[in-house]
């Protein structure tokens, strides 16, 4: 059996978006015949967990290793963390040598790198996964500045990860385009969009828990889930969520996660936008419970980071089978995807009235809302459903 190596800081047990990810295409890859061994941290990804250093899951071989777990929210402690990581992990690939090829993932941005000094050193093949663009995204972030020194040290590494890879493989056109605009050639660039597995949810909201718990049986229900960070537009949902006091007082905006701008959700309810509730993370079946009782979800994106990474809490909307508000621009791979299949609303930053109409046209139209969802349903099962994606790994690896 062909045996693929996966490089990532974070895995199995993690559940955060990337965690997750690998997690799930690492299972599918074993089933469909190729033997899997990951070398990932031995911390998870909020640190408060010391992981075994080898482990078995899913057919899939685990080895955690070791590295700094100073504090995530600290820019400092990230680098000390990332630069850690990534020095124990080419220690550890000089002594490992029982693989075929490797899939590295973009985060840590310095592991592609590795991935190359070991091509060149071993002559192991790799492929390299995008999930967000380096050093385009630190510069968003704040962690670095336009042509510092470290942003011209991260691009020629970057470049160099990238020109000896197999394939670069991105998460839809958008980043496609931001990366041949970046003189990458066409041919090297492969899309394979995230994915989510097919739920079975449960249409009685009367049963539904977390519903229940906070006296939500009885409204219209619209959900974010996932971080709530810098690049999310989450101004937008507010100023909509406020003008919904008065034109829509049967709505609550649902936010269920955690991230930089939570506070700001956290000062519009205390100053009296009401119909926003807020929860922590949830996983397995509670967050079923959460996809089920949603009448209507929310994803957004920066337009400053356009092309630089994809909401991938949009392939768990399109599993749940209901409309979705993408506040983003065009020719964005979530908004387009949207506007052109007829599977919500696709609107712009700050266009409340816009998205306040939608709301009202769902809300009280059961035809169209049905129309919606069997779109919704139909192109979720065509495009985006986990084997059916997984699979285009596997042909790709195998």
């Amino acid at each position: 059996m062909k045996k693929i190596l996966i490089l990532s800081e974070f895995f199995y047990p993690d559940k955060s978006s990337t965690p997750k990810v690998l997690t799930e295409l690492a299972e599918d890859l074993v089933k469909n015949g190729l033997n899997v061994e990951i070398i990932c941290s031995v911390h998870s990804y909020k640190g408060n967990r010391y992981l075994s250093k080898k482990e078995t899951v899913n057919g899939i071989q685990i080895n955690r290793i070791r590295s700094s777990n100073l504090n995530r929210n600290s820019k400092i402690g990230r680098m000390i963390n990332y630069i850690s990581f990534t020095v124990n992990l080419f220690i550890k690939l000089i002594f490992f040598n029982k693989y075929d090829s490797i899939l590295v993932v973009s985060n840590p941005p310095l592991i592609p790198f590795i991935a190359y000094l070991n091509k060149c050193i071993k002559n192991k093949p790799y492929y390299y996964l995008v999930h967000d663009v380096y050093p385009d995204i630190a510069v968003e972030v704040g962690a670095i500045k336009k042509n510092s020194i470290s942003y011209k040290l991260m691009n020629i590494i970057n470049e160099v990860a990238i020109k000896n890879t197999e394939k670069l493989i991105v998460l839809g056109k958008d980043m496609k385009s931001v990366y041949l605009n970046k003189k990458v050639e066409a041919k090297k660039i492969e899309i394979i969009t995230n994915w989510s597995k097919k739920y079975e949810l449960n249409p009685q909201i009367d049963s539904n828990v977390f519903y229940q718990d906070r006296k939500l049986t009885n409204t219209f229900n619209i959900v974010y889930t996932g971080n709530i960070g810098r690049f999310h537009d989450i101004e937008t949902i507010i100023k909509v969520a406020k003008k919904s006091l008065v034109e829509l007082p049967n709505v609550r905006f649902i936010f269920v996660g955690d991230g930089f701008k939570r506070p700001m959700l956290e000062n519009a309810i205390g100053n009296n936008i009401s119909n926003i509730v807020i929860a922590d993370y949830q996983y397995d079946a509670c967050y079923e419970e959460v996809l089920s009782g949603a009448n209507l979800f929310i994803s957004t994106l920066s337009p400053r980071i356009k092309g630089l990474g994809v909401p991938s809490k949009t392939y768990s909307y399109l599993a749940a089978g209901k409309p979705i508000i993408a506040i983003m621009e065009k020719e964005t791979e979530i908004g387009d995807l949207i506007e052109d299949e007829d599977l919500g609303l696709r609107a712009d930053s700050m266009e409340v009235d816009t998205i306040i109409n939608f709301i009202k046209e769902i809300s009280s139209n059961e035809t169209r809302l049905e129309e919606i969802h069997n779109n919704v349903s139909t192109i979720f099962n065509e495009r985006y459903e986990r084997q059916r994606v997984t699979e285009k790994f596997y042909n790709l690896l195998k």
